[in-house]
Protein backbone atom coordinates (compact mmCIF):
# COMPACT_ATOMS: atom_id res chain seq x y z
CA UNK A 1 0.00 0.00 0.00
CA UNK A 2 1.33 3.42 -0.94
CA UNK A 3 2.15 5.90 1.81
CA UNK A 4 1.75 8.84 -0.56
CA UNK A 5 -1.24 10.18 1.39
CA UNK A 6 -0.87 8.50 4.77
CA UNK A 7 2.12 8.04 7.07
CA UNK A 8 4.69 10.27 5.39
CA UNK A 9 5.21 13.98 5.01
CA UNK A 10 4.32 15.39 1.60
CA UNK A 11 6.66 18.02 0.26
CA UNK A 12 4.80 21.19 -0.67
CA UNK A 13 5.42 22.32 -4.23
CA UNK A 14 3.95 25.82 -4.19
CA UNK A 15 6.05 27.41 -1.42
CA UNK A 16 9.21 28.44 -3.34
CA UNK A 17 7.20 30.34 -5.95
CA UNK A 18 5.05 32.16 -3.39
CA UNK A 19 7.85 32.87 -0.91
CA UNK A 20 10.10 34.37 -3.58
CA UNK A 21 7.50 36.84 -4.80
CA UNK A 22 6.51 34.94 -7.90
CA UNK A 23 2.86 34.48 -7.02
CA UNK A 24 0.32 35.56 -9.61
CA UNK A 25 -2.67 37.41 -8.17
CA UNK A 26 -5.52 39.29 -9.86
CA UNK A 27 -3.87 42.67 -9.30
CA UNK A 28 -0.76 41.43 -11.15
CA UNK A 29 -2.86 41.16 -14.32
CA UNK A 30 -4.34 43.71 -16.69
CA UNK A 31 -1.55 46.26 -16.93
CA UNK A 32 -3.32 48.19 -19.69
CA UNK A 33 -6.83 47.85 -18.34
CA UNK A 34 -9.19 50.60 -17.28
CA UNK A 35 -9.52 50.80 -13.52
CA UNK A 36 -12.81 50.85 -11.64
CA UNK A 37 -13.59 52.64 -8.39
CA UNK A 38 -16.87 52.96 -6.52
CA UNK A 39 -18.80 55.62 -4.68
CA UNK A 40 -20.11 53.82 -1.59
CA UNK A 41 -22.77 54.79 0.89
CA UNK A 42 -21.66 56.47 4.14
CA UNK A 43 -25.09 55.70 5.61
CA UNK A 44 -26.41 52.48 7.09
CA UNK A 45 -29.91 53.27 5.83
CA UNK A 46 -30.97 56.04 3.46
CA UNK A 47 -32.94 56.88 0.36
CA UNK A 48 -30.93 57.89 -2.69
CA UNK A 49 -32.49 61.14 -3.88
CA UNK A 50 -30.07 62.32 -6.56
CA UNK A 51 -26.67 61.51 -8.05
CA UNK A 52 -24.73 64.36 -9.65
CA UNK A 53 -21.85 63.06 -11.78
CA UNK A 54 -21.15 66.21 -13.82
CA UNK A 55 -17.92 67.23 -12.06
CA UNK A 56 -16.43 63.75 -12.46
CA UNK A 57 -16.35 64.17 -16.24
CA UNK A 58 -14.09 67.23 -15.94
CA UNK A 59 -11.13 65.03 -14.98
CA UNK A 60 -8.84 63.94 -17.77
CA UNK A 61 -8.73 60.16 -17.98
CA UNK A 62 -12.31 59.39 -16.95
CA UNK A 63 -13.80 56.93 -19.45
CA UNK A 64 -17.21 56.04 -17.98
CA UNK A 65 -19.50 56.76 -15.03
CA UNK A 66 -22.39 54.41 -14.27
CA UNK A 67 -25.35 54.51 -11.89
CA UNK A 68 -28.16 51.99 -11.56
CA UNK A 69 -30.10 53.72 -14.34
CA UNK A 70 -27.33 52.79 -16.79
CA UNK A 71 -27.54 49.07 -16.06
CA UNK A 72 -29.43 47.30 -18.82
CA UNK A 73 -31.11 43.92 -19.01
CA UNK A 74 -30.64 41.49 -16.15
CA UNK A 75 -27.66 43.44 -14.84
CA UNK A 76 -30.12 45.99 -13.47
CA UNK A 77 -32.17 43.37 -11.65
CA UNK A 78 -31.56 42.21 -8.10
CA UNK A 79 -28.79 39.71 -7.43
CA UNK A 80 -29.76 36.03 -6.99
CA UNK A 81 -30.69 34.10 -3.86
CA UNK A 82 -28.25 31.22 -4.14
CA UNK A 83 -29.92 28.72 -1.79
CA UNK A 84 -33.71 29.18 -1.52
CA UNK A 85 -35.68 27.43 1.23
CA UNK A 86 -39.44 27.07 1.87
CA UNK A 87 -39.03 28.54 5.37
CA UNK A 88 -37.48 31.67 3.91
CA UNK A 89 -40.59 33.80 3.52
CA UNK A 90 -38.93 37.14 2.76
CA UNK A 91 -35.60 36.79 0.90
CA UNK A 92 -34.05 40.05 -0.21
CA UNK A 93 -30.95 40.83 -2.24
CA UNK A 94 -29.48 44.10 -3.45
CA UNK A 95 -28.70 45.50 -6.89
CA UNK A 96 -25.24 45.74 -8.40
CA UNK A 97 -25.54 49.49 -7.86
CA UNK A 98 -28.04 50.88 -5.36
CA UNK A 99 -31.36 51.72 -6.95
CA UNK A 100 -33.48 53.91 -4.64
CA UNK A 101 -32.15 52.97 -1.22
CA UNK A 102 -28.96 51.91 0.53
CA UNK A 103 -29.18 49.40 3.36
CA UNK A 104 -25.66 49.27 4.76
CA UNK A 105 -22.53 51.37 4.91
CA UNK A 106 -20.33 50.57 1.92
CA UNK A 107 -23.12 49.67 -0.51
CA UNK A 108 -22.03 50.67 -4.03
CA UNK A 109 -23.93 53.55 -5.64
CA UNK A 110 -21.75 54.67 -8.58
CA UNK A 111 -19.00 52.98 -10.62
CA UNK A 112 -16.30 55.07 -12.30
CA UNK A 113 -13.85 53.80 -14.94
CA UNK A 114 -10.65 55.69 -15.64
CA UNK A 115 -7.16 55.21 -17.04
CA UNK A 116 -5.83 54.42 -13.55
CA UNK A 117 -7.11 53.95 -10.02
CA UNK A 118 -5.94 57.39 -8.91
CA UNK A 119 -8.04 59.20 -11.49
CA UNK A 120 -10.99 56.90 -10.80
CA UNK A 121 -10.88 57.67 -7.08
CA UNK A 122 -10.49 61.41 -7.71
CA UNK A 123 -13.55 61.26 -9.96
CA UNK A 124 -15.51 59.43 -7.25
CA UNK A 125 -14.65 62.24 -4.83
CA UNK A 126 -16.24 64.74 -7.23
CA UNK A 127 -19.56 62.90 -7.38
CA UNK A 128 -22.32 64.22 -5.13
CA UNK A 129 -24.96 61.80 -3.88
CA UNK A 130 -27.94 63.31 -2.07
CA UNK A 131 -29.35 61.04 0.63
CA UNK A 132 -32.34 61.12 2.91
CA UNK A 133 -31.10 59.29 6.03
CA UNK A 134 -33.48 56.74 7.50
CA UNK A 135 -33.40 55.25 11.03
CA UNK A 136 -31.07 52.23 10.90
CA UNK A 137 -31.64 48.84 12.49
CA UNK A 138 -28.36 47.73 14.05
CA UNK A 139 -27.97 44.71 16.31
CA UNK A 140 -30.24 41.78 17.02
CA UNK A 141 -32.07 43.46 19.89
CA UNK A 142 -33.16 46.28 17.59
CA UNK A 143 -34.08 43.80 14.85
CA UNK A 144 -36.19 41.73 17.28
CA UNK A 145 -37.95 44.81 18.64
CA UNK A 146 -38.92 45.74 15.06
CA UNK A 147 -39.66 49.34 15.99
CA UNK A 148 -37.93 50.12 12.70
CA UNK A 149 -37.74 48.02 9.55
CA UNK A 150 -34.80 47.38 7.25
CA UNK A 151 -37.12 46.63 4.33
CA UNK A 152 -40.59 48.21 4.42
CA UNK A 153 -42.22 45.09 3.00
CA UNK A 154 -40.66 42.63 5.48
CA UNK A 155 -42.73 42.38 8.67
CA UNK A 156 -40.78 42.29 11.96
CA UNK A 157 -37.47 42.18 10.02
CA UNK A 158 -37.85 38.39 9.73
CA UNK A 159 -36.41 36.84 6.58
CA UNK A 160 -36.94 33.26 7.75
CA UNK A 161 -38.27 31.21 10.67
CA UNK A 162 -37.76 27.48 11.13
CA UNK A 163 -38.84 25.02 13.82
CA UNK A 164 -37.39 21.50 14.01
CA UNK A 165 -38.00 18.96 16.76
CA UNK A 166 -37.75 15.28 17.60
CA UNK A 167 -39.20 13.59 20.69
CA UNK A 168 -41.25 15.22 23.47
CA UNK A 169 -38.98 18.03 24.68
CA UNK A 170 -41.38 19.38 27.30
CA UNK A 171 -41.86 15.96 28.91
CA UNK A 172 -38.13 15.16 28.78
CA UNK A 173 -37.23 18.45 30.46
CA UNK A 174 -39.88 17.96 33.15
CA UNK A 175 -38.58 14.47 33.92
CA UNK A 176 -34.89 15.41 33.89
CA UNK A 177 -33.21 15.38 37.35
CA UNK A 178 -31.36 18.59 36.45
CA UNK A 179 -31.90 21.51 34.08
CA UNK A 180 -29.77 24.44 33.10
CA UNK A 181 -30.60 27.56 31.06
CA UNK A 182 -27.97 29.57 29.21
CA UNK A 183 -28.26 32.90 27.41
CA UNK A 184 -25.44 33.07 24.86
CA UNK A 185 -24.33 35.92 22.63
CA UNK A 186 -22.02 35.36 19.66
CA UNK A 187 -20.51 38.43 18.06
CA UNK A 188 -20.14 38.97 14.37
CA UNK A 189 -16.60 38.56 13.14
CA UNK A 190 -14.77 39.50 9.96
CA UNK A 191 -11.95 37.86 8.08
CA UNK A 192 -9.03 39.89 6.81
CA UNK A 193 -7.34 38.15 3.85
CA UNK A 194 -3.97 39.45 2.72
CA UNK A 195 -5.57 40.10 -0.67
CA UNK A 196 -8.98 41.71 -0.93
CA UNK A 197 -11.45 40.95 -3.68
CA UNK A 198 -10.30 41.58 -7.22
CA UNK A 199 -11.84 41.25 -10.68
CA UNK A 200 -10.30 41.61 -14.15
CA UNK A 201 -12.32 41.13 -17.34
CA UNK A 202 -11.31 40.76 -21.00
CA UNK A 203 -13.94 40.86 -23.74
CA UNK A 204 -13.23 39.25 -27.12
CA UNK A 205 -15.48 41.05 -29.60
CA UNK A 206 -14.61 38.74 -32.50
CA UNK A 207 -15.53 35.61 -30.56
CA UNK A 208 -18.16 37.33 -28.37
CA UNK A 209 -16.60 35.61 -25.39
CA UNK A 210 -15.51 36.75 -21.96
CA UNK A 211 -12.57 35.80 -19.79
CA UNK A 212 -12.87 36.86 -16.17
CA UNK A 213 -10.19 36.63 -13.50
CA UNK A 214 -11.50 36.81 -9.95
CA UNK A 215 -10.08 36.32 -6.48
CA UNK A 216 -12.92 34.01 -5.57
CA UNK A 217 -13.56 30.78 -3.69
CA UNK A 218 -16.17 29.66 -6.19
CA UNK A 219 -15.12 30.18 -9.80
CA UNK A 220 -17.79 27.91 -11.30
CA UNK A 221 -20.53 29.75 -9.41
CA UNK A 222 -19.21 33.11 -10.61
CA UNK A 223 -19.11 31.78 -14.15
CA UNK A 224 -22.74 30.67 -14.06
CA UNK A 225 -23.93 33.89 -12.43
CA UNK A 226 -22.07 36.18 -14.83
CA UNK A 227 -23.30 34.23 -17.85
CA UNK A 228 -26.88 34.50 -16.57
CA UNK A 229 -26.63 38.21 -15.74
CA UNK A 230 -24.97 39.14 -19.03
CA UNK A 231 -27.34 36.78 -20.89
CA UNK A 232 -24.47 34.89 -22.49
CA UNK A 233 -24.07 31.19 -23.26
CA UNK A 234 -22.16 29.48 -20.46
CA UNK A 235 -19.62 28.18 -22.98
CA UNK A 236 -18.71 31.77 -23.87
CA UNK A 237 -17.73 32.69 -20.29
CA UNK A 238 -14.47 31.56 -18.71
CA UNK A 239 -13.58 32.33 -15.10
CA UNK A 240 -9.99 31.91 -13.92
CA UNK A 241 -8.92 32.00 -10.29
CA UNK A 242 -5.20 32.71 -10.02
CA UNK A 243 -3.38 32.69 -6.68
CA UNK A 244 -5.68 33.84 -3.89
CA UNK A 245 -4.35 35.66 -0.86
CA UNK A 246 -6.87 34.18 1.55
CA UNK A 247 -10.61 33.59 1.38
CA UNK A 248 -12.10 32.14 4.58
CA UNK A 249 -15.68 32.62 3.33
CA UNK A 250 -15.61 36.32 2.57
CA UNK A 251 -15.01 35.51 -1.11
CA UNK A 252 -17.64 32.79 -1.39
CA UNK A 253 -20.56 34.92 -2.64
CA UNK A 254 -21.21 34.32 -6.32
CA UNK A 255 -21.50 36.85 -7.62
CA UNK A 256 -20.36 39.92 -5.77
CA UNK A 257 -21.72 43.03 -7.56
CA UNK A 258 -18.25 43.87 -8.83
CA UNK A 259 -17.99 40.45 -10.50
CA UNK A 260 -20.99 41.41 -12.64
CA UNK A 261 -20.21 45.08 -13.18
CA UNK A 262 -16.59 44.72 -14.30
CA UNK A 263 -17.26 42.23 -17.14
CA UNK A 264 -20.44 44.11 -18.09
CA UNK A 265 -18.40 47.30 -18.51
CA UNK A 266 -15.64 45.46 -20.39
CA UNK A 267 -18.15 44.17 -22.92
CA UNK A 268 -19.92 47.53 -23.18
CA UNK A 269 -16.70 49.50 -23.79
CA UNK A 270 -14.73 46.82 -25.62
CA UNK A 271 -11.86 47.44 -23.21
CA UNK A 272 -10.13 45.44 -20.50
CA UNK A 273 -11.42 46.49 -17.08
CA UNK A 274 -10.14 45.66 -13.60
CA UNK A 275 -10.99 46.45 -10.01
CA UNK A 276 -8.92 45.74 -6.93
CA UNK A 277 -10.53 46.20 -3.54
CA UNK A 278 -8.53 48.46 -1.24
CA UNK A 279 -8.32 47.84 2.49
CA UNK A 280 -10.88 50.49 3.41
CA UNK A 281 -13.41 49.00 0.98
CA UNK A 282 -12.87 45.61 2.55
CA UNK A 283 -13.46 47.03 6.04
CA UNK A 284 -16.77 48.67 5.14
CA UNK A 285 -18.34 46.52 2.44
CA UNK A 286 -17.18 42.89 2.64
CA UNK A 287 -19.24 40.18 4.29
CA UNK A 288 -19.14 39.16 7.94
CA UNK A 289 -19.89 35.87 9.66
CA UNK A 290 -22.74 35.06 12.00
CA UNK A 291 -23.84 37.05 15.00
CA UNK A 292 -26.43 35.26 17.14
CA UNK A 293 -28.39 35.38 20.36
CA UNK A 294 -29.20 31.93 21.77
CA UNK A 295 -31.48 30.76 24.57
CA UNK A 296 -30.48 27.20 25.52
CA UNK A 297 -32.27 24.93 27.98
CA UNK A 298 -30.74 21.53 28.71
CA UNK A 299 -31.96 18.60 30.80
CA UNK A 300 -29.43 16.09 32.16
CA UNK A 301 -29.03 13.36 34.77
CA UNK A 302 -26.67 13.26 37.76
CA UNK A 303 -23.94 11.68 35.64
CA UNK A 304 -24.09 14.56 33.16
CA UNK A 305 -25.85 12.61 30.42
CA UNK A 306 -27.86 14.80 28.06
CA UNK A 307 -31.59 14.01 28.16
CA UNK A 308 -33.19 16.98 26.43
CA UNK A 309 -32.07 20.07 24.54
CA UNK A 310 -34.30 23.06 23.74
CA UNK A 311 -32.81 25.98 21.81
CA UNK A 312 -34.17 29.23 20.42
CA UNK A 313 -31.88 31.60 18.60
CA UNK A 314 -31.92 34.76 16.54
CA UNK A 315 -29.49 35.13 13.63
CA UNK A 316 -28.29 38.43 12.18
CA UNK A 317 -28.21 37.96 8.40
CA UNK A 318 -27.41 41.60 7.61
CA UNK A 319 -29.20 43.68 4.98
CA UNK A 320 -29.45 40.96 2.32
CA UNK A 321 -29.69 37.18 2.08
CA UNK A 322 -27.78 35.96 -1.00
CA UNK A 323 -27.02 32.68 0.81
CA UNK A 324 -30.58 32.27 1.99
CA UNK A 325 -30.72 30.82 5.49
CA UNK A 326 -27.90 28.32 5.15
CA UNK A 327 -25.87 29.68 8.10
CA UNK A 328 -28.62 29.41 10.75
CA UNK A 329 -29.60 26.01 9.35
CA UNK A 330 -26.04 24.84 9.93
CA UNK A 331 -26.26 26.19 13.49
CA UNK A 332 -29.52 24.30 14.07
CA UNK A 333 -28.11 21.01 12.79
CA UNK A 334 -24.75 21.32 14.55
CA UNK A 335 -25.95 22.36 18.01
CA UNK A 336 -26.20 18.72 19.08
CA UNK A 337 -22.55 18.02 18.36
CA UNK A 338 -21.95 14.28 18.93
CA UNK A 339 -24.82 13.88 21.42
CA UNK A 340 -28.16 12.10 20.99
CA UNK A 341 -30.46 13.31 23.77
CA UNK A 342 -33.56 11.76 22.22
CA UNK A 343 -35.57 14.95 22.69
CA UNK A 344 -34.41 18.01 20.76
CA UNK A 345 -36.15 21.18 19.65
CA UNK A 346 -34.66 24.16 17.86
CA UNK A 347 -36.43 27.26 16.61
CA UNK A 348 -34.71 30.16 14.94
CA UNK A 349 -35.43 33.48 13.33
CA UNK A 350 -33.11 35.00 10.71
CA UNK A 351 -33.35 38.79 10.95
CA UNK A 352 -32.46 41.77 8.79
CA UNK A 353 -30.21 44.54 10.06
CA UNK A 354 -28.68 47.55 8.30
CA UNK A 355 -25.27 45.93 8.19
CA UNK A 356 -23.22 44.08 5.58
CA UNK A 357 -24.45 40.65 4.58
CA UNK A 358 -23.43 37.41 6.28
CA UNK A 359 -21.84 34.54 4.36
CA UNK A 360 -20.69 31.03 5.34
CA UNK A 361 -17.26 31.57 6.90
CA UNK A 362 -14.83 28.95 8.15
CA UNK A 363 -16.81 26.83 10.61
CA UNK A 364 -19.97 28.40 9.21
CA UNK A 365 -22.70 28.71 11.83
CA UNK A 366 -20.78 26.57 14.33
CA UNK A 367 -20.05 28.84 17.30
Amino acid sequence: MSTRQVGEKIRRREDPRLLTGNGRYVDDLGRGALHAAFVRSPHAHARVLDVDIADAWELDGVEAVYTWEDLDGRVGETLPVLIPHPAMTHPRTGHCLARDEVNHVGEAVVMVLARDRYVAEDACARITVSYEPLPPVVGLEAARAADRLVHDDVPDNVSARLLQEVGDVEAALAAAPNTLTLDLEFERSASMPLEGKGVYARWDADDESLRLYSSTQTSTGVRAAVAAKLEMPLAKVEVVTPDVGGGFGVKIVHPWPEEVLVPWAARRLGRDVKWTEDRREHFVSSAHERGQLQEVTVGFDDDGRLLALDVRFWHDNGAYTPYGMIVPIITATQLLGPYKPGAYRVEFWSLYTNTVLVTPYRGAGRP
